[in-house]
């Protein structure tokens, strides 16, 4: 625990303070129960939960994780070196507590530009997004909940009776109407997951519950505007399944009780590498600048205004709205922004997502990636016009214009790593993958006439259309050599067939051979301003063909089908 001495503290305060911090120190991770010292741990189990350890009248059950062989239980202390001792107890650790970083005391909607970004008609539509606080004001009229649930010993209800929940479910999406604030994704659909009591307090095992039902539900984003000073085995775990599954997870970076000038890095959970950290900024002198009060660390990812931010409130009255400072109101900032990017690119993953967040943040303070502001101010996406979701693809290179436009159609989508690898060579598999997108084939898994293409193969639907359509073909001894390299030559071939390209007129390329069955495809190719080749009018048709070769050509083959086909390289 770290304690800020004065120089000059006279010895009855040197008493008191060290009498404060044993008190501290040994009453906090426990609560008495009549005469007897308890303190709530969670339990470890090898194989499974001991059920019948679990009846004795003197432990008290909270919570059990069946999937992790664990139980948060209140024992007695004088019980937990016995308990070490048995045989099926894998090992025992504290359970924390957890709290809000609420501070009482919007300009961050306004500064984020999310005023004229409102034209673009993205609003988190469809996004379902899981507030885990201390609930949320269920009848709030600027305020609609699409379901909840609590995890907090002695409650029956998702309500908000403290508040922090319900000004943060606001900066989420407080519905764009007549009254009151307006949210950042106004149209996403909030789950009220009640996980801290109406002091704001809560253990780590009641929001690992919380994160456990965001999974069942098939949430897509979790807010943790919670934190606390140790991490847990638990909660690590439950966190890293939920983003294995697709969520995302934003978490404030936490609040210092003075002004923090040195990296002690950030809170828990918004440490775990499966969260997103969110720390707080405060506009001053024409510049953001990070809030004084604001954890920073190399575990930060991004920042969002965090200060005097007005949003709803759980009271009635003149009271359905408040003004609060803290990281607790950043965090929301990017869990609304995460909605946005959500809607606005349904064909990237979770992971592909954050690393885009990423991308187009504002960079502040040192270039890059830094430990006051992390990759920076989290931005709105960009719009379809402009997009270029990959972190291996420049704004400005030859092909950045196709990828762009390839994605945007549903196309392609890159790799789980959020990235496109434009130099590697692409199969056949993922070329009729491509081309039976473009065609709006329906795809799917389907059983296949080729030995090597069993019916789980991610392209065999699509290698079933371009096959019956002609548009390519098998090998003579019943393979189709899915992973297979293709070469530009084939690859002009079953674009001209795709598209039905005419004919060519004349020949263009000095190494492309009248007799090859690609001669036709690929003079056609660049008859139509899909191609121009290369330099001294070759087009080396035995060459694999790259994955950014051929999303040039399959964009300006689709445009060039609709007519509206434009200049090449």
């Amino acid at each position: 625990m770290y304690i800020k001495g004065e120089r000059g503290i006279s010895l009855y305060k040197q008493k008191y303070f060290i009498c404060l911090l044993f008190l501290f120190l040994v009453l906090i991770p426990f609560k008495v129960s009549g005469e007897q010292l308890t303190e709530r741990v969670i339990i470890f189990f090898h194989n499974e939960i001991d059920y019948s350890l679990l009846e004795n009248k003197e432990i008290e059950v909270h919570h059990l994780f069946e999937d992790l062989n664990a139980a948060s239980v209140t024992i007695p202390v004088e019980w937990k070196d016995h308990l070490l001792q048995r045989s099926n107890i894998q090992f025992i650790e504290p359970d924390p507590e957890v709290q809000t970083t609420f501070q009482e005391m919007s300009w961050g909607y306004r500064m984020l530009g999310l005023e004229m970004f409102n034209q673009s008609g993205y609003t988190g539509k469809g996004v379902k997004i899981g507030i885990l606080d201390t609930g949320v004001r269920i009848d709030h009229p600027d305020l609609r909940i699409a379901g909840g649930a609590t995890f907090v010993q002695g409650t029956t209800s998702y309500d908000d009776d403290n508040g922090h929940g319900s000004h943060v479910a606001g900066i989420v999406a407080a519905q764009n109407n007549d009254i009151g604030a307006v949210g950042v994704a106004p149209d996403a659909e909030i789950y009220a997951v009640k996980v801290l009591d109406q002091k704001g307090e809560g253990n780590q095992s009641d929001v690992v519950k919380g994160i456990e039902w965001a999974m069942a539900q098939g949430l897509d984003i979790i807010n943790l505007s919670i934190t606390s000073q140790n991490g847990s085995f638990l909660l690590e775990e439950a966190l890293k399944k939920a983003e294995s599954q697709g969520m995302i997870i934003v978490a404030a970076s936490g609040n210092y009780p003075t002004a923090l000038y040195r990296n002690l890095n950030v809170l828990y959970p918004a440490r775990y590498p499966s969260v997103l950290a969110v720390g707080s900024v405060m506009w001053d002198k024409n510049q953001f600048t990070r809030s004084l009060f604001s954890y920073f660390g190399q575990d930060l990812d991004f920042v969002a205004p965090g200060e005097e931010i007005f949003s709803t409130y759980n009271g009635t009255g003149a009271e359905e709205y408040g003004i609060s400072t803290g990281t607790s109101m950043a965090s929301p900032f990017v869990a609304g922004m995460a909605a946005l990017y959500m809607e606005a690119y349904p064909n990237l993953s979770s992971k592909q997502i954050t690393i885009h967040m990423g991308k187009s943040a504002e960079d502040l303070g040192t270039p890059g990636k830094d430990m006051e502001y992390g990759y920076g101010l989290v931005q709105p996406p960009l719009s379809k016009e402009v997009v270029n979701v990959f972190p291996d693809v420049a704004d400005n290179t030859w092909y950045t214009k196709e990828v762009s436009d390839l994605f945007m159609k549903g196309i392609i989508s890159g790799n789980n790593d959020g990235n496109f690898y434009p130099y590697n060579p692409i199969t056949r598999a993922e070329a009729v993958t491509m081309i039976g997108r473009a065609l709006k084939y329906t795809g799917g898994s389907s059983t296949t006439n080729f030995s090597d293409v069993p019916s789980g193969h991610f392209a065999s639907g699509y290698i079933n259309n371009t096959t019956n359509d002609g548009i390519i073909f098998g090998f003579s001894d019943g393979s189709f050599r899915p992973n297979l390299h293709i070469i530009r030559g084939d690859v002009a071939v079953i674009l001209q067939r795709a598209f039905k390209l005419p004919d060519a007129e004349s020949s263009h390329f000095a190494d492309v051979d009248n007799q090859k069955h690609y001669f036709n495809a690929i003079n056609s190719l660049f008859e139509q301003n899909i191609t121009q080749g290369y330099e001294e009018r070759t087009f080396k048709p035995d060459l694999n063909i790259t994955r950014a070769q051929f999303s040039v050509f399959l964009s300006k083959a689709i445009n060039q089908n609709q007519g509206t086909a434009t200049s090449t390289r």
